[in-house]
């Protein structure tokens, strides 16, 4: 198979895929394949990618090292201001507080997703089908990637508001309260479905009306929201994502998630995060388009994340 792998460096430092994606190689052996080619479903799945993930930059992401494929994430216990005493002055320091640790690890998976194209369904297209094929990849890698963080995002201990409630402020000052509780470090993040952003009964109807406490001019209600971008409120930086559940238990509910980036983390193969090939069936007349993921999910710390069940009906 032809393949160019997908390297992301520097994870922890940046918290990004975008600038992180690097083409290790790309080889071509077989007659009759066409490198632009090759190299064009790449690109596109590598935009596609970036464009269509949400999670991947809000959690803590660490690479297996070469010859391994699990990683160990570190949970240290919360240490307050009791802990630290006020000695006078030349007295000894005798309290020992200590620092205790929990290892979490988590092994890389493999996530594969194949097409094929036929020499004819690629001839007959007048548009770029190599490039839409790249873009169909990549986006259905990074909605899986998606959806596997979600996931662990519903599953988190404490909560916030519940079912057949209507989401507030209040819930969104609610769930802060808990993460500084808890000790979760910052940034804090909010992902919630799209109907618990731009729904009748979500925060951009609670930012744009004065009655909700919030100012009718305030810059997130008229401009971020206008362009269809969500931004900050309440300490939160706010993202929506589409991998949200909006029809939880009897319906009519969504489960969005408020979190720490030590809430959740990401393990990513020693060789990169996703992988696309071809390879040429010249008997059958088509090619086949594979793209794998390498990664593992994990949740580091459960209370360093609030679950959030609102009405979306």
């Amino acid at each position: 198979m032809n393949h160019l792998l997908n390297n992301i460096q520097g994870w922890a430092q940046n918290g990004y895929a975008g600038n992180h994606l690097m083409a290790d190689a790309v080889s071509d052996t077989g007659a009759g394949r066409v490198v632009g080619g090759l190299g064009k479903i790449i690109g596109d799945a590598t935009i596609a990618f970036n464009h269509s993930n949400v999670m991947l930059p809000l959690v803590t992401s660490k690479q297996a090292v070469k010859g391994a494929i699990t990683v160990q994430f570190v949970d240290y216990t919360k240490i307050g201001s009791g802990d630290v005493s006020t000695p006078g002055d030349g007295a000894d320091q005798t309290t020992m507080t200590s620092i205790d640790t929990a290892a979490r690890s988590v092994t890389v998976s493999e996530h594969v997703i194949r097409t094929d194209v036929s020499d004819l369904a690629a001839m007959g297209s007048a548009e770029d089908y190599t490039g839409n094929v790249g873009a169909v990849l990549g986006n259905a890698v990074a909605a899986k990637l998606d959806d596997d963080l979600v996931t662990l995002g519903e599953a988190f201990t404490q909560t916030e508001c519940g079912a057949g409630t209507a989401l507030s402020l209040d819930h969104v000052f609610g769930a802060m309260r808990q993460l500084k509780a808890a000790g979760a470090p910052m940034p804090y993040n909010l992902v919630l479905s799209p109907k618990q952003v731009w729904g009748s009964k979500g925060l951009s109807g609670l930012l744009i009306d004065p009655s909700a406490g919030v100012q009718a001019d305030n810059p997130l209600s008229q401009s971020k929201l206008a362009n269809g971008v969500v931004g900050t409120i309440a300490g939160f930086d706010v993202y929506w994502s589409d991998q949200i559940n909006e029809d939880v238990g009897s319906g009519g509910d969504a489960a969005g998630f408020a979190f720490s980036k030590g809430a959740l983390g990401l393990a990513i193969g020693p060789e990169g995060l996703m992988r696309i090939e071809t390879e040429r069936n010249a008997s059958f007349r088509t090619t086949e388009y594979v793209a794998t993921g390498f990664w593992g999910e994990i949740e580091i710390h459960d209370g360093f994340g609030v679950y959030i069940l609102s009405d979306v009906s």
